[in-house]
């Protein structure tokens, strides 16, 4: 008649054979966590010849199935989070389910920053006759995306009448929004544009020509 064992490490239940509790002193090793131990301090009911040594293989596989469910799960959360601006931008009805997720995880929702796709122009630099050292600098940014996109930054180079920078500065869109009612969360808009306008001090600095670009 077949017997039934317990290990008393990790209390896995396996089939020992009369012989087995004879030979050895009774010991016998656990398929499971490979821990020795005495069959016969923990026997109980007997079982059927249809109970295996090693049950522990059926587990192991059970173990594997469940880790690479769990890495899989894993690596999509991952590919998810990294093209999550993507993913609003391609499909707009995913994206309240997106920033929820990201309010959930504590991250954010970035917008789409296709440079390619934002451009500067009626860009005009003047003398505020009404400050001395002070010149005003204009220009429109235009979002062509048929998406909402971030709000770029302004690299700013101030010239002399022999094209060489005297000033230099990279203007951030908090910066160049502030005291408006835009919201910088938002973005530029699809197919938007937006009216900039720039105090600068420039002091007693010849200042006669200027470049200007969009970077993010």
């Amino acid at each position: 008649m077949n017997l039934v064992t317990k290990c008393p490490s990790c209390y896995t239940r396996f089939v020992v054979k009369p012989e087995q509790l004879e030979s050895h002193q009774g010991q016998v090793r656990c398929g499971q966590c490979q821990h020795v131990f005495i069959a016969h301090d923990y026997l109980s009911e007997p079982a059927s010849t249809d109970v295996t040594l090693r049950p522990s293989i059926h587990q192991k596989r059970l173990l594997r199935w469940i880790l690479y469910t769990f890495f899989i799960i894993l690596a999509t959360m991952q590919t998810l989070f990294f093209i999550r601006a993507d993913m609003a931008k391609q499909w707009p009805a995913f994206k309240p389910a997106l920033t929820r997720a990201c309010l959930f995880l504590g991250c954010k929702l970035p917008l789409p920053q296709k440079a390619e796709l934002i451009a500067i122009d009626d860009t005009e630099l003047v003398k505020d006759e009404t400050h001395e050292g002070i010149v005003k600098f204009n220009s429109l940014i235009i979002n062509n995306a048929p998406f909402a996109q971030d709000f770029p930054s302004i690299e700013l180079t101030l010239t002399d009448q022999q094209d060489l920078p005297l000033i230099r500065r990279k203007i951030k869109p908090k910066e160049y929004l502030m005291g408006s009612k835009t919201n910088l969360d938002d973005g530029l808009a699809a197919n938007d544009e937006l009216h900039v306008t720039l105090n600068l001090k420039v002091a007693d600095l010849p200042v006669s020509g200027f470049r200007a670009y969009l970077v993010y």
